[in-house]
């Protein structure tokens, strides 16, 4: 079966979907991606991710080569073509060819491709290692992942399924996750040195209706004393935490809750 992809205004098949090695992605690291589902051909939240998308572009000076109405068309003809039950969309928009190897050039190249991806149940909980790190422009959603990707064998060492960022004492997020922590019956988020995530949103959108919420620091003492603990992402929903660092932690009713509540949200607001 021949996979197709999007590369500057073409569909081409996945293999002939190449560029440059002068593009600055490949060069300097930089370019911004985002990542949302299909589910049986119907994208989840497409344009909040479009939304965020385009602004990560703005805030790092790179103009996207293509309108909102031809993103959302090359998105459902990628979709058309590579059809599953649940596929993974990525959008990647780099600093194009530059001509010194570090000023990015007035043509950016737009890149779309899809995976089909299966979702890990939500009984199946994660285990986090604490970071010290904050990401540079965390409301970026950058392509640059060089410290995770330099702590796997770290991380497979101590059994980690993602890291858990923090700074002088106060969490920010995993590295491809928003993070919450559940307290005497109060859901509380990190609000400051994170991407806002698309699931993050809907949460909190919803979340008053189960239970008070604070959106707040959170220092890394709080969240060993947790009863509950979970991450968000689109990849994940809402996914729970069975252990940080030497912390472990129950699946609790509320982080269940949620857990239903945004799969209705998907449903209804996807």
């Amino acid at each position: 079966m021949i996979e197709y992809a999007y590369l500057n205004g073409q569909i081409l098949p996945l293999e002939d979907t190449n560029i440059n090695a002068t593009d600055l992605s490949i060069l300097r690291g930089y370019g911004v991606f985002d990542f949302f589902r299909a589910i049986d051909s119907r994208p989840v939240f497409m344009e909040d991710h479009l939304d965020r998308f385009e602004n990560s572009a703005h805030l790092i000076g790179i103009k996207v080569p293509a309108s909102r109405e031809d993103l959302r068309q090359g998105i459902l003809e990628i979709i058309r073509l590579n059809q599953q039950p649940l596929l993974g969309i990525r959008l990647v928009c780099t600093g194009g060819y530059s001509i010194d190897g570090y000023t990015p050039s007035e043509n950016a190249n737009l890149i779309m491709v899809s995976k089909p991806f299966v979702m890990q149940p939500f009984e199946l909980g994660l285990r986090l290692m604490t970071v010290f790190h904050q990401r540079d422009m965390p409301k970026i959603k950058s392509i640059n992942y060089i410290k995770p990707i330099s702590l796997l064998s770290e991380m497979n060492k101590y059994g980690a399924d993602d890291v858990l960022y923090h700074s002088s004492g106060i969490i920010s997020e995993s590295s491809r996750s928003n993070i919450f922590i559940i307290k005497n019956g109060i859901l509380i988020t990190p609000k400051n040195g994170i991407l806002l995530g698309i699931t993050r949103k809907y949460i909190l959108s919803f979340a008053n209706e189960i239970m008070p919420v604070e959106i707040r620091n959170i220092t890394l003492h709080e969240v060993y004393e947790a009863d509950e603990v979970f991450v968000t992402a689109s990849t994940k929903r809402i996914k729970p935490v069975i252990q940080i660092d030497k912390n472990q932690f129950e699946i609790g009713p509320y982080s269940r809750k949620l857990y239903d509540k945004m799969l209705d949200a998907e449903k209804t607001l996807g």
